[in-house]
């Protein structure tokens, strides 16, 4: 009897497994040009305050299409990248979250910041922000 339920709590383990390898995703890449197309609303800030640092301010207002996002991270390069990172929240004003982190001007440009979004069940929506279009020199 007690092989049996061994057995039995393996198999439901590997069900389990196999239904979370199930999850869809969807990547969709935004730059400072498409966010207004794309219907999301975010403050992004990123100064490059001297040869070493780019300090990077956002706040992402829990609203609209980002309204139930789970999670943010910050991605260096595509494909397989040279850093991956899920990035620390803080509580803006109504809800919002605030994020902000430093990193060096030549990885600014191969830089995303990822938000992650539920659709229905096991189905997301990374909306991976580039950070190229918004470093400007800080005066």
């Amino acid at each position: 009897m007690a092989k049996k339920c061994v057995w039995i709590a393996m198999i439901l383990v590997l069900c389990a497994c196999i239904q979370q390898s199930f999850a869809m995703g969807e990547l969709i890449e935004v730059t400072k040009e498409n966010q207004a197309e794309l219907g999301l609303n975010y403050t992004l800030v990123a100064d490059r305050v001297d040869a070493e640092a780019v300090l990077v301010s956002m706040e992402i207002p829990r609203k609209g299409k980002l309204k139930d996002l789970r999670s943010v991270s910050m991605r260096v390069g595509s494909g397989r990248p040279l850093v991956a990172a899920p990035l620390q929240t803080s509580p803006g004003k109504d809800g919002s979250w605030v994020i902000t982190f430093q990193l060096a001007p030549n990885l600014a440009d191969k830089c995303s910041v990822d938000l992650i979004v539920p659709v229905s069940g096991r189905t997301y929506v990374v909306y991976a922000v580039q950070l190229k279009g918004y470093v400007k020199d800080r005066k």
